[in-house]
């Protein structure tokens, strides 16, 4: 599983493309837990130039490298999952239904 460390050494990006129903076992896997975001810790999210330069993205019709989280600021609006654009920072809920079959990397946090 490789991964790629934020400049704060709090988060991490699992680079595998997995579904969602599988992320939260993979940030287990890595040493982490799927990533709870705030408006603050959002800023925190700083990655080294380049980090993901080399890196495809999975198979989601978003544009960008999108990475699965758990919630943000405190909740997850029903029927909805977390997902934040990497490269841009930007993040989204999706309807699950829909996100469903997309796969996407894993932002997790250190424990």
């Amino acid at each position: 599983m490789a991964t790629i460390s934020c400049t704060n050494g709090h988060f991490f990006v699992v680079t595998d493309c997995v579904s969602r129903g599988e992320a939260a076992a993979v940030a287990d896997a890595s040493g982490g837990e799927l990533a709870d975001l705030t408006t603050d810790s959002l800023a925190e999210l700083s990655f080294a130039e380049g980090a993901f330069a080399d890196l495809k993205p999975c198979d989601a019709p978003r544009s960008g490298l999108i990475a699965w989280f758990d919630t943000f600021d405190g909740g997850v609006p029903e029927g909805t999952v977390y997902v934040i654009v990497l490269d841009t920072g930007q993040v989204m809920n999706v309807a699950a239904h829909r996100a469903a079959a997309w796969t996407g990397f894993v932002l997790a946090e250190s424990r």
